[in-house]
Order: structure tokens, then C-alpha cells, then sequence
């Protein structure tokens, strides 16, 4: 369907992927008409396919809502989990002609589907939006070489507690307890390590009172400040 950018929903994945003061910069207002004329809104289930690696790159993609996991298959049959996006991120974003990785549905969701040759318009006809866009994509490469530091100088259980550090935080919306829409194997194959070294981790947290589980998905951080300085030692 068309895209209605007068929703609420839509109005708030967008103010979360430009910035609140979207609205406000220079070009704003033909951009929305024109973002409103050419994209779309998609409704997807669970576990269904945005797009698959090696299709063709001719869209990216920002979640209205629900939960995103982008996952890539290894030589050796295994994945790489890479990332979980969430309202306000963006995905698909390639400078080759094929994605390089999937992107998949943890949960029922809403994504807008914006043509690359849209994005590329932006650049010519909007320079303010194209600069917030530069803004957000270098940020994407901060978090990605942060993530890369986590990987290779913390311990198992330390990137698990990163982990849920951070999806407090993406998830939480200023409370302690928040639910995972992703398996325990999905939380392994993006932390590095086995289904098995997971499952400890998540009981050696609880056993140390850092964390509670109700169930498999919704976690209580019970000791934030004990479980950064564990994050971090």
C-alpha cells in the first residue's frame, strides 16, 4: 500500500530514523510529499523474508514496527546474525547490485519500502535530508566497529551482558524489564558462540542476581549498574 505519512506510527519511525526535528529542515515539507508519493507500507508475518541475500539491492527499508533480524549464511552451512533492528532503523542500504545478507521477521511487522533511486533523488534534490541520512549511516558504522570491539576483546558472558545492556536500552523505554523477541539461538549466532555458552550465560547472570526470567523472552534487569560494571570489567 501507499504510504500514509500522516500516521502516527509512520510519523514516529521516521522522527526516530532523521530526528524528532525532521520536519523542520530545509526541503522537509516536498520530501514527505514526494517520500509519501513513491514509498510504501508493508505488512509482513513472523519469520517472513524482507529479502533474501543475493536478491536484487533495489530497496531499503525502515520498520514502522516489530522486530528485524538481518542474518547471513556461512560457507559451512552455519549463520551470522548481524544485527536486530528495531522502529526507525534502516536496512538494505548496498552500494552492489545484491544484498549481501537476509533480513527476516522476528515478529509481525510494518516496514516502509523505499526505492535506492528515491535515496539517491534525496541527495540531488534535498541536501539537508541527504546530510541527516550521511549522519545516521556513519553512526550504523560506529555501532558496527563497536560491535566488532565487544566481539573480540570480551568474554562469552560479558557480550551477553552487553547485550542485554543494549536492548535495554533500545527495548526497555526507560524501565528495567523488557522481552526479547528473538530465540536464545538467534542471541548466539549474533554473540559468537553456541546455543550451550548462551544458555550458561543467561543462568550464571540470573544466579549472580543481575538479571530474572520470567520466561525465555521477557528479562528483569535487577542490578543494571552490577551488570555494566561486570559488561565492562
Amino acid at each position: 500500500m501507499s504510504l500514509d505519512i500522516d500516521k502516527v506510527a509512520i510519523k514516529t519511525s521516521l522522527s526516530s530514523f532523521l530526528g524528532s526535528n525532521c520536519t523542520e529542515m530545509d526541503g522537509a515539507t516536498d520530501f514527505f510529499e514526494e517520500l509519501a508519493e513513491k514509498a510504501e507500507e508493508v505488512n509482513l508475518g513472523i519469520n517472513e523474508y524482507i529479502f533474501r541475500e543475493k536478491d536484487d539491492s533495489d530497496y531499503v527499508y525502515i520498520p514502522v514496527s516489530g522486530a528485524v533480524m538481518l542474518e547471513r549464511a556461512t560457507l559451512t552451512g552455519s549463520r551470522q546474525v548481524f544485527a536486530f533492528l528495531f522502529t526507525g532503523n534502516i536496512l538494505g542500504i548496498s552500494e552492489h547490485k545484491n544484498y549481501s545478507f537476509s533480513a527476516k521477521t522476528l515478529t509481525n511487522a510494518v516496514v516502509i519500502k523505499i526505492n535506492q533511486q528515491l535515496i539517491l533523488d534525496i541527495f540531488d534534490k534535498y541536501p539537508a535530508i541527504a546530510q541527516r541520512y550521511h549522519e545516521v549511516t556513519r553512526h550504523i558504522l560506529t555501532l558496527i566497529l563497536d560491535q566488532l570491539f565487544i566481539m573480540g576483546q570480551k568474554t562469552a558472558h560479558q557480550r551477553l551482558a552487553h547485550f542485554l545492556l543494549d536492548m535495554k536500552y533500545r527495548l526497555g523505554h526507560g524501565t528495567q524489564t523488557f522481552h526479547l523477541p528473538m530465540s536464545r539461538q538467534d542471541i548466539a549466532d549474533y554473540l559468537g558462540m553456541s546455543l550451550e555458552t548462551a544458555s550458561r550465560g543467561f543462568s550464571k547472570l540470573k544466579k549472580d542476581g543481575l538479571i530474572s526470567i520470567e520466561n525465555n523472552y521477557q528479562i528483569t534487569l535487577e542490578n543494571y549498574d552490577a551488570l555494566k560494571a561486570y559488561a565492562e570489567d
